[in-house]
This record gives structure tokens, sequence and C-alpha cells, in this order.
């Protein structure tokens, strides 16, 4: 009996003691069991840090393909239109392999004005094709054009003697391939001599504005 006595004593004891603290932890308002504040500061307005997700900038891919510079210098170009054109496989591979030359290209439309006909534009053989699949390096290739227009280069080819070059290859939004090509009038050598002397004065201009930018 008083060994019971003394642990009854023992739990009584603990019991007073222990019933202040869980009593004053009861009268604590709800608040205090949150975790502290965060500090704020003034490129921080709110409580707790904003982490915005760092966006990478997508580099602008240049689209053209292939520039003829030889028809900007020999013709004098009067109006142009974008156009399809019917590749096949290998050709294309290579397209994108960078191994296209327009320029000793021409177009000249059929004899019953529904298309057009892409002549004497050189793309180099696919290296990792075999030769029964290559193609034709300077094959003709069908464009793909409205016959409106079609008819129309017939008309000013055949009655004023004007022709069709291509101007620039180059991928649009979809990324297929296609060419810009224009009727131009070919240059006499007193227009080509202007040419080529606007040609330097610019690249002049340009070398002089560039050698005293600061």
């Amino acid at each position: 009996m008083t060994h019971s006595r003394q642990q009854r004593r023992i739990r009584a004891r603990s019991l007073l003691v222990l019933l202040p603290i869980f009593l004053v932890h009861i009268a604590r308002p709800a608040q205090a069991f949150l975790p502290p504040a965060l500090p704020t500061s003034p490129a921080f307005p709110c409580s707790f840090p904003l982490y915005a997700k760092s966006k990478k900038k997508n580099k602008t891919r240049d689209s053209t393909i292939s520039v003829n510079r030889v028809a900007y210098r020999n013709y004098e170009i009067v109006d142009t239109i974008e156009a399809g054109i019917s590749l096949v496989g290998t050709e294309v591979k290579s397209i994108r392999n960078g191994k296209l030359n327009l320029r000793d290209g021409y177009i000249r439309p059929t004899k019953d004005g529904r298309s057009c006909i892409l002549y004497n534009v050189h793309i180099g053989k696919h290296s990792q094709a075999g030769a029964f699949f290559q193609h034709e390096e300077t094959r003709p290739r069908a464009l793909l054009v409205h016959k409106a227009e079609a008819r129309k280069f017939l008309q000013q080819t055949e009655q004023q003697g004007m022709t069709i070059v291509p101007l620039k290859a180059y991928y649009n939004d979809k990324n297929r391939v296609k060419l810009q090509i224009a009727l131009c009038r070919g240059k006499n050598v007193r227009d080509k001599r202007a040419t080529i002397k606007e040609r330097d004065a610019k690249r002049e201009e340009r070398r002089i504005i560039k050698s005293f930018r600061v």
C-alpha cells in the first residue's frame, strides 16, 4: 500500500507541473502555431518570394537557302511572285544540306500556259543515298504556280521579250521550300555599270558608318 501511494503522489505532482503548460498552449491564438513571416523588401513587397520561370529566347533561324545575286545585277526586276517547287526525296535532303545553286537558273512557261518549268538549277547529289536513288542534278523541275500567273508570264515573255529567273530560295512558315521568281527585263551595259557603281557606293557608305560608330 505504501508503494502504491507514493506512485500516485508522484503522478499527481507531475500533473500539477504539466497542467499550467498545457493551459498556456490552449490559450495561445491559432496564428502562433503558423511559421514566422518572411521579411519583406522593396524588391519583394509580398511576404513570400516569387520565383519566375526563366524563358529561353528562341533564336531566329535564317530561312534563306540561296540567293541569285547575278540576277539582281543583270536584270531589272518588274514583278515577283512566290512559287512552290516539285522535288524528290534526295533533292530535299540535299537542299537542307545547302547544295542548291540558282546562279544559272531560268524559267519558261509551258506552251499551253498552265504551268512553269524551272531549268538549269543545280541541286547536288545526296551523299548518303545510293546511285539508284540519286536524282539528276540539273533536271527540269515543275513549279507550283496558278494558271493565271503562268498565262500572264507566257504572254509577257512572248510579246515583250522578258525573262523569268529565280531570285531566292527559302523556307516558309511550314518549313517547305519556296522560290521567289521574278519577271525581269535585261539591262544594257550602261545600266549594269550604274548598278555596280551604286553597289560600291553603298558598300563604302556602310564601311564609313561602321568605322565611326561609337
